[in-house]
């Protein structure tokens, strides 16, 4: 029994030590990498910046009565072309027609009691020369004759006021353009935009002859901007249309947080989290007939070129984040050594290549792959 003991004890230090070898043989082999090599290649490289925005007009308008009242008729329909003046809502006047009416009447009175007043004013004065009326008399009908004048002056005013608000009744177009947008209904009761009121949204009226890209970029790709910068345009519903454009405006500060505004082209340099949103805006050189405001529009803005660059490819070049030193890994002339750790400077990157502006020959081969045994700092 005792013997039997031993012999189990003994098979099961031998399966400890298979184990032990199984697993480092695998370890060994996981730190063997079999490297793939790539040769430097000189090449065009154009970095670009690429953000979404939105079409939008140059040129737009809410349009609101300025009279409050009720709504008669609606002319126009929502995408309807407008020529400049062209009349686009009519409110009803009929009671402000009333009331001018009335009001003209009121002039008409005032000024025949203004008439009666100054004959009264006349002849008393003519009297107080002789001696015939007392000068308080005569100081009485002066005032009421000038009570008068004031009274025929109000009811003008009074006419001018209505006159100028029938007037308003018909709102009529800025400018030409298209109705974007309407929100005016037949019977709808609006209120007058004043000082002390914005008063009811009616239409939206757009000069869509002139389009422009609001769009908005990180903090980190808005440095490499500069007004006037020249954009090429791309739009998601109309593959077919591309246009040609200019940066018109950059925000002087960042505004809301980014979610994923802009991607660089580089393949690295795209929205980072945190990074805050500088808006833009784009002009539109000449745009496709089918592009409308509201369209999402791709715009891609090169930032920097290189002619006949020596480039790798991204995934050859590797970056300490604590030093933001980049670095390749040369192919050592020995068949079985591990590849060199070499410290480059970085240059313009495109979507797949990035340029070593030196550290790094021609004749040189990198590994796509970097040792095992070399540590970054974010490897710690």
């Amino acid at each position: 029994m005792k013997r039997l003991l031993w012999i189990f004890a003994a098979l099961g230090l031998l399966a400890l030590c298979i184990g032990w070898v199984v697993r480092a043989r695998a370890a060994a082999d996981q730190e063997k990498v079999v490297y793939t090599y790539a040769k430097p290649e000189r090449r065009d490289l154009k970095q670009t910046v690429v953000i979404n925005g939105t079409i939008a007009p140059v040129l737009s308008t809410e349009i609101r009565s300025e009279v409050s009242g009720r709504i008669a008729k609606v002319l126009v329909e929502a995408g309807a072309e407008v020529t400049l003046g062209q009349p686009l809502i009519e409110l009803d006047q009929s009671t402000l027609q009333v009331q001018l009416d009335d009001a003209r009447l009121g002039v008409a009175g005032a000024r025949l009691r203004t008439e009666r007043a100054e004959l009264e004013y006349k002849r008393l004065q003519s009297l107080a020369d002789r001696a015939l009326v007392t000068e308080k008399e005569r100081k009485e009908a002066e005032i009421a004759f000038r009570l008068a004048e004031n009274d025929t002056a109000s009811q003008q005013a009074r006419v001018r006021l209505l006159e100028n608000s029938l007037g308003k009744g018909v709102i009529s177009a800025p400018y030409a353009g298209r109705v974007l947008s309407l929100a005016a209904r037949p019977g709808m009761i609006v209120t007058g935009a004043d000082a002390g009121r914005e008063g009811n949204t009616l239409l939206e009226l757009a000069d869509i002859s002139r389009l422009r890209v609001e769009a908005s970029i990180n903090e980190i790709d808005v440095a490499v901007l500069t007004l006037g910068m020249p954009v090429d345009i791309t739009f998601e519903s109309v593959p077919e249309a591309k246009a040609s454009g200019r940066i018109t405006f950059i925000a002087p500060a960042a505004g809301k947080a980014a979610g994923g505004g802009s991607a660089s082209g580089s393949g690295g340099g795209g929205n980072s989290s945190g990074a805050r949103d500088f808006p833009l805006q784009i002009s539109i050189e000449e745009s496709h007939p089918r592009v409308r405001p509201g369209m999402t529009a791709r715009v891609h803005i090169e930032t920097a070129a290189a002619a006949q660059a020596l480039s790798v490819e991204h995934n050859a070049v590797f970056n300490d984040y604590a030093t933001g030193d980049w670095f390749v890994f040369v192919r050592p002339a020995g068949a079985k050594a591990e590849p060199v750790q070499t410290k480059v400077e970085l240059g313009v990157r495109d979507a797949k290549h990035v340029e070593i502006k030196s550290g790094l020959t021609d004749t040189a081969e990198v590994s796509l792959q970097r040792p095992p045994a070399v540590k970054f700092s974010q490897d710690k």
